[in-house]
């Protein structure tokens, strides 16, 4: 049977893992909204705003995997 104190060490070597988990994630979450800001910011700069709105009321964002299609369109059109 198990005492105390290993179960804490146990507990406490879970936890560490989970922070370490956490801060990868917080950081990939990071790189991500950056990346987004920056199309953002290249939507507006580039005048595409008015076509940017067009194409969201013509594309249910609830109901389509745009990771997998931005993929198929890069696959389909790469030369």
């Amino acid at each position: 049977m198990t005492n105390q104190k290993e179960v804490n060490r146990a507990l406490l070597k879970e936890l560490k893992q989970k922070k370490s988990e956490l801060e990868k994630y917080k950081h990939e979450f990071e790189i991500e909204k950056n990346i987004k800001n920056g199309l953002y910011f290249f939507i507006l700069t580039n005048n595409l705003y008015e076509l940017l709105k067009k194409f969201c009321k013509t594309n249910d964002y609830q109901k389509e995997d745009y990771h997998i299609k931005s993929l198929d369109y890069l696959v389909e059109n790469l030369e």
